[in-house]
């Protein structure tokens, strides 16, 4: 009999399901979901305020810290009152026995189940101290209507934690439970008020609380409706519910003030750009230097849901647009194939099938590494991206934490720098991050790497995460390849609409980058410093694309919204042990040949003096007068000049010469000197090698016409132009025709005065 009696106390009193509830870093209440009974029931904390556990022992059960579970004195005034009446209007329960009912289901009241109730309570007594009893009861008591346990009824009541009660709201909620389906907030107001106030009486004339409290609490205010339980994230919530299970209290890294800004800030830049159907953003505030998560917004808000608001997107892949350059520009810089200034091709390109062009249209001919990253160039990009290796960026990427390039490196192509293929807002914050917590956590006066550098980003407050004791002599990027990396990005141009920006330019530094999909569908930005890490993504849920939605028009302009409610802090430490002292070609950016003639002394990263030397200064051969160029087929050797010279190609040159003040074209050759076919002067613009060319229809319902362009050293030569073997004109100054070709391919060839000749194939489409 004994045995069984131990036995009868099931392992867990309370098999209902509970709320699930997310908490900030300082146990602030940011969202909660309903249990599936639909009871706002939270999972049992781990113990209960002071001022309330006064309030409910003195309310229900003034002994309950002495007896065994039950009160025998209470129990003979109960069977009393109730003789003759033929049912218990009276039970006389102690808490411990009202857990004992609350577990049982609230059977009917008769004496049986009383005798029941008392063994129960009896038996909890020998397996739970007392301040385990007190906080099962306080979980699992009704509060009214569908409010169950203290901390939800706290929350629900006065909108917020029951450790921030006053006592005349503690007093309040105390008295619920006793008649919790007759007597709550926002009804039967004047019964409730005189019933907190017995409470307040009985505390006061206990000494528990003194006079001047007593006097205070009584005229205190009683609530007229339930507060709605706050949802400031309920994306992290789902996702929390998603990965690791619901009914569960889970403390998060979330700043609540920093979450309330960062919704706010997000909602109003939704709403300023509804107008141009754009409904949609997500925002990550994260620390850089360990990981946490300070603010988490999946989706701009909307009561009706009405555009996709319920997904999460920050968790959603989405094409990159240019947001993954500066990866690359940093293991360019890394593996040595690039100094920070290099320049690298800018002319209309096209490889293969695949035409990339740059945003705004337009080509510098050549362009340093570093402002192409500031720019957001795309064909530089895809410079880089053939010289480094797609296959090799592809496996970097995965390196730096990206789950979503999972398919094999053919299906990107180069493409894959310029948003051919997706990625999540959560991966790219979490690379960004790891980059800077690498740079911050390098040590100058031992030259070692910490650890475990690059790792995802967390939101949960898990004890021991960070582990960067350990030191190392490598990392998967050096300390100066990601200084230079994040100086670069220091560069771009601040979004024009957005006004606020000069002000925050003297307060805070960072590096940040935007990035816009392909027709207008994703807006980008992310920026860091050595404390903060920002990550904004602005479009719509469906994917529609709309005009102006651009990384710098749409997201830019949030994401410095967000910085500027952020603490001034100050930029990272220069690797100064990561460096090394290299003569670089000031024109071209290259480390310096033997013939570059204008040069300078700097420090880039280390190995930087594996870079190839520079491939522009080149030894030309002049007149007597240095007038003219020559060669020993037209003019004496001991009468020539050998001088460097800056030489591109006539493409190159034809866009170069727009934007460069130093670039000096090359002297005319002597006439005599014209007949070297060596010389390499004319050059195809448009179209290029394998170009493929869509003539559109104009207004009037006829095909338009194509402007071919070419361009050649020397001004003023004529240029002979055949396409398909039939001559269709001549050029002379401004190398441009008007040429309305078929569809199919075809063959366009070039020719100068000279007799050097220009070939390109291409081909015409009609959609």
């Amino acid at each position: 009999m004994s045995l069984t009696y131990w036995l009868w106390l099931p392992n867990k009193l309370f098999t209902t399901s509970n709320s699930t509830v997310l908490l900030d870093a300082n146990n602030e209440l940011l969202a909660a979901q309903i249990a599936a009974d639909g009871q706002w029931r939270f999972p049992q904390g781990d113990s209960i305020p002071v001022k309330f556990a006064k309030c409910i022992t003195v309310f229900e059960d003034e002994y309950f810290y002495s007896h065994p579970g039950i009160n025998p004195i209470s129990i003979l005034k109960s069977i009393k009152r109730n003789f003759g009446s033929g049912k218990i209007k009276s039970g006389g329960s102690t808490i411990t026995m009202q857990i004992a009912r609350m577990m049982r289901n609230h059977q009917n009241r008769n004496y049986y189940q009383k005798i029941v109730e008392i063994l129960l309570a009896v038996r909890i007594e020998l397996s739970y101290k007392k301040s385990s009893i007190l906080n099962l009861y306080c979980s699992n008591a009704p509060f009214g209507s569908n409010v169950v346990g203290l901390s939800a009824a706290s929350w629900r009541y006065y909108g917020r934690s029951p450790e921030k009660l006053s006592w005349a709201e503690s007093a309040l909620l105390a008295v619920l439970p006793n008649s919790p389906s007759l007597i709550y907030p926002g009804k039967n107001h004047d019964a409730l008020i005189k019933k907190r106030n017995r409470l307040l009486k009985k505390l006061s004339d206990k000494n528990i609380i003194d006079k001047s409290t007593y006097q205070l609490s009584v005229q205190e205010p009683l609530p007229n409706k339930p507060y709605p339980i706050p949802q400031l994230a309920s994306h992290l919530l789902m996702n929390c519910i998603a990965e690791q299970g619901g009914s569960k209290i889970y403390h998060s890294t979330i700043i609540k003030s920093l979450q309330v800004q960062a919704n706010d800030l997000l909602n109003k830049q939704v709403q300023n750009l509804s107008a141009n159907q754009i409904h949609n953003a997500c925002l990550i505030v994260a620390e850089t230097q360990t990981g946490k998560v300070l603010a988490y917004v999946g989706n701009s808000s909307s009561s009706k849901n009405e555009h996709e608001n319920y997904v999460d997107i920050i968790k959603s892949p989405r094409s990159t647009g240019s947001i993954l350059k500066p990866f690359l520009y940093a293991f360019m810089l890394n593996e040595n194939k690039i100094l920070p200034a290099s320049f690298l091709e800018d002319v209309p390109t096209q490889i293969g099938s695949y035409g990339p062009k740059n945003f705004n249209l337009t080509y510098d001919g050549l362009v340093p590494a570093n402002k192409a990253i500031a720019r957001s160039l795309n064909v530089p990009a895809i410079k880089m991206l053939q010289d480094y290796s797609a296959v090799k960026f592809h496996y970097r990427l995965k390196q730096l934490g990206f789950k979503t390039f999972n398919k094999p490196t053919s299906h990107y192509g180069l493409s894959l720098i310029l948003g051919g293929g997706e990625a999540t807002l959560w991966d790219i914050a979490s690379a960004y991050s790891s980059m800077g917590r690498a740079l911050k956590n390098y040590s100058n006066t031992r030259n070692k790497y910490s650890s475990n550098n690059y790792r995802s980003l967390h939101y949960l407050n898990v004890k021991n995460r960070d582990n960067n004791a350990a030191t190392q002599n490598t990392d998967l990027l050096n300390a100066s390849s990601l200084w230079y990396t994040f100086s670069a990005m220091t560069e771009l141009l601040r979004p024009q609409d957005y006004i606020g920006w000069m002000q925050f330019l003297s307060k805070n530094k960072i590096a940040w980058k935007t990035g816009t999909s392909f027709g207008f569908r994703d807006a980008w930005a992310v920026g860091l410093n050595s404390k903060y890490t920002v990550a904004v993504w602005v479009g719509n849920a469906d994917g529609e694309g709309r005009p102006e939605l651009t990384g710098t028009a749409a997201a830019a302009p949030l994401l410095f919204s967000v910085f500027n409610i952020l603490p001034n802090k100050i930029w990272f430490n220069k690797p100064t042990s990561d460096v090394e002292k290299i003569t670089v070609c000031k024109q071209s950016g290259f480390k310096a040949s033997e013939i570059c003639n204008d040069v300078e002394i700097k420090y880039f990263q280390k190995g930087c003096n594996k870079t190839k030397q520079c491939p522009y200064h080149k030894l030309i051969h002049l007149d007597e007068t240095e007038t003219y160029r020559v060669n020993s087929n037209c003019y004496s050797i001991d009468k020539m000049k050998h001088v460097p010279w800056f030489v591109v190609s006539p493409t190159q040159e034809y866009f170069f010469k727009q934007h460069s003040l130093f670039y000096k074209p090359l002297p005319n050759y002597l006439p005599e000197c014209y007949n070297d076919k060596s010389l390499h002067q004319l050059d195809i613009i448009y179209p290029r090698e394998g170009f493929k060319i869509y003539v559109p229809i104009d207004q009037s319902g006829a095909r338009s016409k194509c402007i071919f362009k070419a361009t050649h050293k020397i001004n003023g030569v004529t240029l002979f132009w055949h396409l398909d073997g039939n001559y269709i004109g001549s050029t002379q100054k401004f190398h441009q025709l008007s040429i309305l070709p078929d569809k199919g391919n075809h063959l366009l060839e070039i020719t100068d005065d000279f007799g050097e000749s220009v070939k390109c194939k291409f081909e015409v489409i009609d959609k």
